[in-house]
């Protein structure tokens, strides 16, 4: 039996191991995952790949200091052939969007860059389910899935899943509940033009206004309450700079329900097509089951009729950014 090679925080392990998952720029949001991923022990390899190397050193090696209190972890500076292997590769690379860029400025280089080194991800782990953090989210992850030329769901964006935890945990102070035990969903953009879909929140099985009617509690004010939902990462951004830790932990239940094969329902953007009669190509968030394979068909949801004409002008409105964007 071959030797196996000790783990080294400045380079790659031979073997393939089950939970590899590579990362792709590790600035706030991109450590924040890793750490995320450590401690809760889901990847028992980490790649870490950043244009500087320097960083991408430092908090692998970070990360090592804890390795007495965590689930064995071996995590690395690598470079693009080291991801060689992954199940999971995370790409939260790029500029952020902050207060007074213009977003399509923010986009237009965020793209440049995806299109430099994404080729080379998929060549390198052409098995690999992708989960793009980087924003906008929903244009990343279009396009994203035409420079790896697949349709069948290994390449998905963080999209609504962060929002719709935000909408549950609001919802379930109203409600006086675990959040856990709220049933909602925001789907469309990641962004203004997102969509709550009220005619779903349920508790108990319950709809929300049958809940509030049985616990003598008044109905919410939507409109208020969502505001405080699309407002969130601009009020955090306003204050820290950037968004990373809540977003760091919807990634890494994004890779839970990957590398465990959950079969989980998440909000997660991706390809619709043919689905409430969306015509031609486009990526946003609708609930889709998660699984090894990465997102499944989208779940088709009753909705009312106010609901799916704001997802269609939500799906307009990403069309219009494509265009603007040359994106077709």
């Amino acid at each position: 039996m071959r030797a196996r090679r000790p783990a080294h925080r400045d380079g790659p392990v031979t073997e393939n191991l089950a939970a590899k998952v590579t990362i792709v720029g590790v600035g706030a949001v991109g450590a924040s995952i890793s750490f995320a991923l450590a401690a809760e022990g889901l990847a028992t390899e980490l790649a870490l790949i950043d244009s500087d190397r320097r960083r991408a050193e430092g908090e692998a090696w970070d990360l090592d200091g804890a390795a007495a209190f965590i689930k064995p972890v071996r995590a690395y500076a690598a470079d693009y052939p080291d991801a060689t292997g992954s199940r999971v590769v995370i790409f939260s690379a790029g500029a952020p969007q902050v207060a007074g860029r213009d977003p399509l400025e923010v986009a237009r280089a965020n793209l440049t860059l995806l299109r430099q080194t994404f080729p080379r991800l998929v060549r390198y782990c052409p098995d690999a389910v992708f989960i793009m953090v980087t924003n906008p989210v929903d244009v990343m992850t279009y396009a994203a899935t035409r420079l790896a030329d697949t349709a069948d769901g290994r390449v998905m964006g963080t999209g609504t899943v962060l929002d719709t935890s935000l909408f549950k945990r609001l919802l379930a102070r109203h409600l006086r509940v675990d959040p856990r035990n709220v049933h909602a969903y925001v789907v469309g953009e990641h962004g203004s033009a997102e969509v709550p879909l009220w005619s779903r929140v349920s508790v108990a099985g319950l709809h929300i206004d049958d809940f509030c009617r049985v616990q003598g509690l008044l109905l919410p004010d939507r409109t208020a309450l969502f505001d405080r939902v699309r407002a969130a990462s601009e009020e955090i951004t306003g204050r820290e700079g950037v968004t990373k830790f809540a977003v760091s932990i919807t990634v890494a239940r994004i890779v839970e329900a990957v590398l465990r094969d959950e079969h989980s329902v998440l909000t997660v953007s991706g390809m619709v097509e043919g689905i409430y009669g969306f015509e031609g190509p486009n990526c946003f968030s609708l609930p889709a089951v998660v699984d090894a394979r990465g997102r499944g068909r989208p779940l088709p949801l009753a909705m009312d009729e106010d609901e799916l004409a704001a997802l269609r002008a939500s799906a307009e409105r990403l069309k219009r950014i494509h265009r603007e964007l040359g994106l077709g």
